[in-house]
């Protein structure tokens, strides 16, 4: 759970284990939990008292509306009131989902300032920070008591109109470091993963907004003027991944004119040693033959599960070699900071973001559930389109 409430603990909305730095989530949540419910399992079934859910305001509605996702099955939304106090300037809203398909299950907060911005998301508790003397100490025991990796802490002292300091975090990784941004009260009392936006921003254009630099360099292919847009976020190591690398194949043969689609690469740095490097090479097959990376992507999950870190570099440069691309080049790339470092940012945006599986599908701004075989998605893409769906 997030702390919010005395309910019982968070489940992971997806099977695929996501993100690394959702591992950090899976720690913070225990700490922030309530007294009742330290150290019990997250299958423990007991119950306790949820305080009710204050007035909620229309416009922070509408965007956590569009906000959750779009389930493939009947999907329930409880909102319930916050345990943590908050700054006197916000009020929270405790926001459960509950199916009974796992992807669609999860927890996040809903808060309205009095500037008029809105935040949806997982803040963390500093609870157990407080006789720190500062915040930026807190942060760093916070994050190595959940992750056991140093962090480095940057903190912007100029406050934002809802009276809160900008944050950057830095996880170091052996590849590179990913950028965490969010937002930190004062007293470093909570951290907010990503940003506070206006009651007045649309969320879909918002969520666009901000993986629009890295999308601009993704692979794409699909309609130059599309009406529907699926942004697939993803992993060469993952067997999620995998198992849904065709999803987007008939969707595209039915919809030419009207559909891009959009493969963004998010590695998940400490479960998947082979990922990042398999994601570097694939950028550098797209920078010469856009065309050939299809094929590279389908030829990693042909191999995925006899690919390792010692000959994922090799299978690539093969590959590479195969289709006649320029090596110099293509080493060039591999070795380009550009490269990594744009890949890296992406992964701390998709996280700010609320992108908590691979793989994950965002349709025109829209979180939307695969469904089984992805015909989820192929049902909310022809609904877009005013198409019918042949049942399968």
């Amino acid at each position: 759970m997030l702390g919010a409430t005395n309910a019982v603990p968070w489940r992971i909305m997806v099977k695929r284990l996501l993100l690394t730095t959702l591992l950090l989530l899976a720690a913070l949540t225990a700490l922030a939990a309530p007294p009742e419910l330290k150290g019990k399992p997250a299958n423990d079934d007991t119950t306790f008292n949820e305080p009710p859910a204050p007035p909620q305001n229309p416009k922070a509605e509408k965007i956590v509306n569009a906000s959750l996702l779009v389930c493939g099955e009947e999907m329930t939304v409880k909102h319930l009131g916050m345990q943590h106090k908050l700054p006197a300037n916000m009020v929270g809203t405790l926001v459960r989902t509950d199916s009974k398909r796992t992807s669609c299950q999860g927890q996040f907060v809903s808060i309205v300032s009095q500037g008029g911005d809105h935040y949806f998301g997982m803040p963390w508790f500093l609870d157990e920070q407080e006789k720190l003397p500062t915040i930026e100490e807190k942060l760093k025991d916070f994050t190595w008591k959940a992750m056991q990796t140093p962090f480095e802490v940057k903190i912007n002292h100029t406050r934002t109109r809802d009276g809160l300091y900008p944050v950057q975090l830095f996880q170091q990784y052996e590849v590179g470091k990913v950028p965490l941004e969010g937002e930190v009260d004062p007293e470093g009392k909570f951290f907010f993963m990503g940003h506070f936006t206006s009651l007045d921003a649309d969320a879909g254009e918002e969520r666009l907004k901000a993986f629009a630099p890295y999308v601009a360099k993704a692979p794409t292919e699909g309609a130059q003027a599309p009406k529907v847009t699926i942004i697939e976020f993803s992993d060469f190591e993952c067997p999620s991944c995998k198992t849904a690398s065709t999803y987007l194949d008939p969707i595209l043969k039915k919809y030419p004119g009207d559909v891009r689609y959009v493969r963004y690469d998010l590695p998940l740095l400490m479960m998947h040693p082979w990922a990042f490097s398999a994601a570097v090479a694939g950028r550098a097959v797209y920078h010469q033959k856009p065309e050939a990376f299809w094929e590279y992507k389908k030829q990693i999950y042909a191999n995925q599960d006899k690919l390792t870190t010692f000959t994922i570099d090799d299978f690539a440069r093969n590959f590479a070699q195969d289709h006649e691309l320029d090596i110099k080049k293509y080493d060039a790339d591999l070795a380009s900071p550009e490269t990594r470092t744009d890949i890296l940012n992406g992964v701390g945006a998709a996280f700010a973001n609320n992108i908590l599986g691979t793989p994950t599908y965002v349709v025109n701004g829209r979180l939307v559930d695969a469904g089984n075989g992805g015909t989820g998605l192929e049902k909310y893409v022809a609904k877009l389109l005013g198409a019918k769906v042949a049942a399968k």
